[in-house]
């Protein structure tokens, strides 16, 4: 059906991945064969596709010239509507929601030595963002003025949507405070198991603001001082950028599913997935979860909730028919970087490519060249005259994609 035509009735058309777009419906003359051509109902816009609709075409048939007849069955299952699992109740609109877990005071382990570091110069772009940041988390409890031995240097950083995330350097702190055993799952491994599963169905939650909602001990608190515009603060809730941070948090969402008795999921510190072999299946999953997220005081994001759908991005991979992928817009950054010119880009690139070293067959020997020139004691511009390999292992990376 060409684009060109409109209709006068509106019509939202919904995709299992959750986006929808708005068209019109019109009467148009149809046909399979070029004869006998019928009016029928149709869905166009502007970017609509020309597809016939299965109640159309399980009613026709047509011969060939050889004269075989060619016909379309009737569907083998018609689905209900979708419900998505972020339209349940309880979940949060507002990204900056704070509330307060339902748990004891966390006693965290205390830095073996006194460190005060102070605060270096920050981008400039970020300093009225933080001071609103700052006096926000401070109404809302998570953090509160304070005099302390400890100090270390805010670091804001800049998230993907151009808002500002405020975290401390604790590099220095992190150095000097005792082992804490960690539970999370390896990233690896939770790909390799999720991938065992051959879901047809996946759905995801990733919670909100999650550390901010544990509460730590008072005397636990001193360590994890700040300076702000000459004012000390520090925070009572458990400080994105400490090292142990994700252990806890890993640890507290575990126990609550546990306790909750929460049906069949894997947990990566505060994401969340769910799988089965139809949509209904795992949005009870989900659904149950949820509740019970909700009901230990955990904040879900409605945006961080997706799914049901039978494609959906979890930890930056893409998942389909029970297979890991590449998303789109990772292949489209790679294969636009330009060759390395310095081993600073050198680096970058191997950052980049490195996570998805087991979708390209003999990357270690590949990249081989390419760690070589990056090495402290190799001169990289003297190397790369020396070894026309270098960029030989650039373009074969980049052929993988």
């Amino acid at each position: 059906m060409p684009s060109s035509y409109t209709g006068a009735e509106p019509i939202c058309i919904s995709g299992v991945t959750g986006g929808s777009q708005q068209l019109t419906v019109l009467e148009a003359e149809v046909s399979l064969t070029g004869n006998e051509w019928q009016k029928h109902p149709i869905v166009t816009g502007p970017e609509a596709p020309c597809i016939l609709g299965i109640d159309y075409l399980r009613r026709g048939y047509f011969k060939d010239p050889k004269g075989y007849r060619w016909a379309f069955g009737i569907a083998a299952l018609e689905t209900e509507e979708i419900k998505h699992l972020s339209t349940l109740p309880g979940l949060s609109e507002d990204p900056s929601v704070v509330g307060l877990l339902r748990v004891e005071e966390q006693q965290v382990p205390i830095a073996t030595t006194t460190v005060h570091w102070r605060q270096y110069r920050n981008n400039r772009d970020s300093l009225i963002p933080i001071h609103k940041l700052i006096r926000r988390l401070e109404i809302q409890g998570v953090i509160s003025k304070t005099r302390s031995p400890f100090n270390s240097p805010i670091w804001p950083v800049q998230k993907s949507n151009g808002e500002w995330r405020l975290t401390v350097d604790y590099c220095v702190l992190n150095e000097v405070m005792p082992l804490l055993s960690a539970a999370v799952l390896d990233m690896l491994e939770l790909q390799y198991e999720l991938e065992s599963k051959a879901a047809k169905w996946y759905a995801t939650i990733d919670m909100a603001n999650v550390f901010f909602l544990i509460p730590l001990a008072a005397e636990c608190r001193p360590q994890f001082a700040f300076t702000w515009r000459g004012v000390q603060y520090t925070w009572n809730r458990l400080p994105q950028g400490w090292k142990h941070s994700h252990t806890i948090c890993h640890g507290l969402i575990q126990t609550a599913l546990e306790q909750g008795e929460a049906p069949e999921h894997l947990q990566y510190i505060d994401d969340i997935i769910m799988w089965g072999n139809t949509a209904e299946e795992v949005s009870e999953k989900g659904k149950k979860i949820i509740q019970i997220l909700l009901k230990a005081s955990f904040a879900i994001k409605q945006s961080k909730v997706k799914g049901p759908a039978q494609e959906i991005q979890f930890l930056g991979i893409k998942w389909q028919d029970g297979r890991r992928q590449i998303p789109m817009d990772v292949m489209n950054k790679i294969t636009a970087m330009s060759p390395p010119t310095s081993k600073k880009e050198t680096q970058a690139f191997l950052g980049v490519v490195g996570f998805w070293r087991m979708h390209i067959p003999n990357y270690s020997l590949i990249v081989s060249p390419l760690y070589q020139v990056t090495r402290k004691k190799n001169d990289f511009k003297l190397r790369m005259r020396m070894s026309p390999n270098i960029i030989s292992s650039w373009l074969k990376v980049n052929a993988n994609w």
